[in-house]
């Protein structure tokens, strides 16, 4: 089937230096247009949304409600990517309650797009919940699509001049705050035998937390912060082709990238146990641990320190995260909603 899909996303999603949702649209638009699927990205400027077969749009944001009105009075159909955030739902709730009240609150414009949505795609079994229990989506329209990891197994060695010795690390990749909390994983492992990396800086909405981490860490030489590394980067291609153990220490995620991102290049995942991720078969019996509790943050992560590389994880994350199998996914969901027509 010939289709034209058209791809908008919300306006700062391109100026964030981790980047996981413009590297997440980049790749599957790549992967989708190796499938043959036309894409494009909307211009303002430009663009005709009538010229296209469906709108997909990254990220549930009431910027775009506007756009989704409009694609839906031409006849085009709209996706969208939620991106959405699992915690604080009784919050939502609350203005799901008060939706009949003549105020223009956010979540009331929230609702409001969601009501008219051809399909939304999550990254998660748990984030389908939430959007299915608190923003009313019907299961009919909801499909859960893992997001795509690349294959980062370069063995070139500039991680350990970075490191200045050559030593097994355990990896920390994602920007700083306390949603990540990084801070726990340094008190666990400060002055320990265990090697620890961190890549990424700070948060520009709580700069003050790095600066915390930093000096949480100060003096202890087993502690190594990397600072900022784009997904091109050789070294942090070396640091993860590298690492012993990949480590995700967040209360909250919508997925976890740099998770499946380690496990491909081999290392061991451990993983706060209030994760979404730990819900596909790859993770169902990796490491875990309380992000809460310090000694079990470090007792797993040295646990990981001395498991063995496992072939068949890395085969079993490449089979289920890789950008292929994403884009027929995409792919999939487009083709059903245009054959509804």
């Amino acid at each position: 089937m010939n289709m034209k899909v058209l791809i908008h996303t919300y306006d700062t999603a391109y100026q964030n230096q981790a980047g996981g949702v413009h590297n997440r649209i980049e790749r599957t638009v790549m992967a989708l247009r190796k499938l043959g699927i036309e894409i494009d990205f909307f211009d303002k400027y430009s663009t005709n949304i009538k010229d296209y077969d469906i709108l997909h749009i990254f990220k549930l944001d009431i910027a775009s409600k506007q756009l989704i009105d409009y694609a839906k009075a031409v006849g085009v159909k709209v996706v969208v990517s939620s991106i959405m955030s699992v915690d604080r739902g009784w919050v939502v709730d609350c203005y799901w309650m008060l939706k009949w009240i003549p105020l223009a609150t956010i979540y009331k414009q929230a609702f409001s797009i969601c009501s008219k949505l051809d399909g939304v795609i999550v990254e998660t079994p748990k984030e389908a919940e939430y959007m299915r229990k608190h923003y009313h989506v019907g299961n009919e329209i909801l499909s859960v699509v893992p997001n795509g990891a690349n294959d980062m197994s370069s063995k070139d060695e500039s991680i350990y001049l970075a490191l200045g010795k050559k030593v097994k690390y355990a990896l920390i990749v994602s920007r700083f705050d306390k949603n990540k909390n990084q801070l726990n994983v340094i008190k666990a492992l400060k002055n320990t035998d265990v090697e620890i990396v961190f890549i990424g800086g700070a948060d520009m909405s709580d700069p003050h937390y790095y600066d915390i981490c930093l000096e949480e860490a100060y003096g202890c030489d087993n502690i190594h912060f990397l600072g900022w590394l784009n997904s091109d980067n050789e070294l942090l291609k070396s640091a993860l082709g590298h690492a012993s153990a990949i480590i995700c220490s967040s209360y909250q995620e919508t997925f976890g990238l740099s998770i499946v991102e380690g496990v491909m290049a081999g290392a061991t995942p451990v993983i706060s146990n209030t994760l979404p991720i730990l819900e596909f078969k790859t993770f169902e019996n990796c490491l875990t641990f309380s992000p809460n509790d310090i000694e079990d943050i470090r007792k797993k992560i040295i646990k990981a320190m001395y498991t063995s590389e496992n072939f068949k994880l890395i085969e079993k994350a490449k089979k289920e995260f890789s950008w292929e199998s994403v884009a027929k996914r995409h792919l999939e969901i487009y083709t059903n909603l245009l054959n509804q027509c």
